[in-house]
Parts: C-alpha cells; sequence; structure tokens
C-alpha cells in the first residue's frame, strides 16, 4: 500500500519544509503539492532538514482532482467541524479501514494553513478526519498535523502481507454501490441534498466488507421490489 500525503494549496515553504521532515522521521516519502509551489523555496529546504529529497520528488499538479484522480481512497482532515459531514473519523479510526479495505494507493489530504479545506474540497474526499483536541486553540500547524498522521500511520497500517490485495474488485463494487444507492433514493423521491442521501454517501466508503456485500444484496432485493409494482 501506498499512502501520499497530499497539500492543497499550502501557503509558506517553511511549513512544507516541516511537513517533508515529519513524513521522513516516520518513513513516508510521497508527497504532492496542489496549486502551489512553495515546496520549491529555499526556506523549504532549510526546514526539511534531512528530507530535502521528498521535496525534490514531491508531485505538483494544478488542481485537487488531477492530484486525487489516481487514488483509491482519500482521507481528508479538518481542524474543525462542519454542519454538512455527520460522521468524522479519528486517525486510529480511518487507519482502521484502509487497513479493512483492499487498497493500493491512499490519499491524506490537508488544507491550506491559513483557511483548511473548503466544503468542495471534502466533497472529493471518501472519509473525513478530524484530530480530537483538547482546545479550539491554538490550532495545529501543517507540520504537527502531519507529525501526527504520519505517526499514527506508521503505528497502525498493517503490514503489506496482511492487507487485502483484490483491490480493483472491491473499489468497483463501492462504485457500483454507490450509484445504486443514488438510484433508489431517486426513484423514491429521495433528493441527492437531502440528509439521508448525504449521510448514505458518507457511510458508505467507511463500511466493511462484509457490511458491503450486505448492502449490495439488499439494493438488489430493493430494485426487484420497486419493479414488481411498476
Amino acid at each position: 500500500m501506498q499512502l501520499y500525503f497530499i497539500l492543497e494549496s499550502p501557503a509558506r515553504p517553511e511549513n512544507v519544509g516541516a511537513a517533508a521532515r515529519a513524513m521522513k522521521t516516520m518513513g513516508f516519502e510521497r508527497m504532492r503539492v496542489i496549486n502551489s509551489r512553495v515546496h520549491e523555496q529555499e526556506q523549504a529546504q532549510w526546514v526539511a532538514h534531512g528530507a530535502q529529497e521528498i521535496l525534490a520528488q514531491a508531485e505538483h499538479f494544478s488542481t485537487l482532482a488531477e492530484g486525487l484522480a489516481d487514488m483509491d481512497l482519500v482521507i481528508a482532515t479538518t481542524a474543525r467541524r462542519r454542519g454538512r459531514y455527520q460522521h468524522y473519523a479519528t486517525p486510529k479510526e480511518a487507519i482502521a479501514q484502509v487497513n479493512n479495505k483492499a487498497v493500493q494507493r491512499v490519499a491524506v489530504l490537508f488544507g491550506c494553513e491559513e483557511s483548511g479545506l473548503s466544503n468542495e474540497h471534502l466533497a472529493q474526499a471518501d472519509i473525513i478526519s478530524y484530530l480530537p483536541l483538547k482546545v479550539g486553540y491554538p490550532s495545529l500547524n501543517l507540520g504537527q498535523a502531519i507529525m501526527l498522521y504520519a505517526w499514527e500511520f506508521s503505528q497502525g497500517l498493517a503490514p503489506e502481507g496482511e492487507q487485502k490485495n483484490d483491490v480493483q474488485q472491491e473499489n468497483a463494487q463501492l462504485r457500483v454501490l454507490q450509484q445504486k444507492t443514488e438510484q433508489l433514493l431517486d426513484s423514491i423521491g429521495v433528493s441527492q441534498q437531502e440528509k439521508l442521501a448525504e449521510w448514505v454517501k458518507d457511510k458508505l466508503p467507511v463500511l466493511a466488507q462484509r457490511d458491503l456485500n450486505l448492502l449490495h444484496l439488499l439494493c438488489k432485493d430493493l430494485e426487484r421490489a420497486l419493479k414488481s409494482r411498476e
């Protein structure tokens, strides 16, 4: 499994350098930078202190959609709760989902230091993760947040041989379920903007494989029942 730390529009090169140093300390090396070139500045090199190769090898993308296009699972991080989202996974809960799913490429997404991730950014993620801090202020800076997530992943990820390997099959099943649930909700008059539809969208990616299988059967039964009434 390959873990990518993706930085959306970082503003300060020193923070990106600190992020690279934190990643290397915990054994990770894949960084992507979206809509920013601050990782190329000299200040980032100074703070990286022995992790300059991570900055040199960091991939740059103009948009978040491009940077996430080849990811199997995206975990977005936020410093505050949003009204739109009902479930927030702690880092340990997010890692449990990674260990339980057949994924090859996992992204942990961090927002700009000044504004964080927008709701539009969060909508592109499969899991929303929130660090349960003791106090709301001062919040963690980018380097600190990445250090905490990198440490949690270094401790919690299952060994490579224990992770599931049927990636394409499970990801295809999840996409099919997402389409089916949307169609079923539409057929009974539930708008995709209603809380029930949003709850289903939030919950599907975090279900265990056994639950996905059961839901797949339930969707089939509901489809047959709806057709029989036509």
